[in-house]
């Protein structure tokens, strides 16, 4: 969540410098709410991520699929509803939206490729231990069977 407030922070700096700077006739009054859906969604995706982690791991794929057509579709709600109840700056807004969308697009999909790979890591792990620590492993005088009990037969 550090990672997430940090880059929110940091993008949302970014570009209301590049407003205030460069293009001040351009900047809306909704403008923060642009880092504040994202932070949110992006609050929303660690939460299931965790939530599905707790309850096992069989279906953090399917997380992942459901979160980015999730905020794909509230994403375009969002677009249509300020293209036409607000009107104003339109192209402005959205070309910012989709600039913070892809941003956090690929902070989503570091954060889910960094945590595939500790699972990957931690599964792993947990398999090697097993494997060493089983009953049933084969022992070094070459025995197949239990503590050893193979060996010299």
């Amino acid at each position: 969540m550090k990672e997430l407030t940090v880059i929110g922070i940091i993008l949302t700096v970014l570009v209301a410098a590049v407003y205030h700077l460069f293009i001040p006739d351009r900047y809306f009054l909704w403008f923060p709410a642009i880092p504040v859906f994202f932070y949110l969604f992006g609050l929303f995706y660690i939460e299931m991520f965790a939530f599905n982690y707790r309850q096992g791991m069989q279906k953090i794929a399917m997380t992942y699929l459901v979160c980015k057509a999730l905020k794909f579709i509230l994403s375009a709600l969002v677009l249509i509803f300020y293209g036409f109840v607000i009107e104003h700056e339109v192209v402005a807004f959205m070309v910012t939206f989709i600039f913070f969308y892809f941003a956090f697009l690929i902070f989503e999909t570091r954060f889910f490729l960094l945590f595939e790979a500790k699972l990957k890591l931690r599964q792993k792990t947990n398999d090697e231990k097993n494997t060493v620590h089983s009953d049933y492993a084969v022992t070094a005088d070459g025995g197949s069977g239990r503590y050893g009990e193979g060996a010299g037969r």
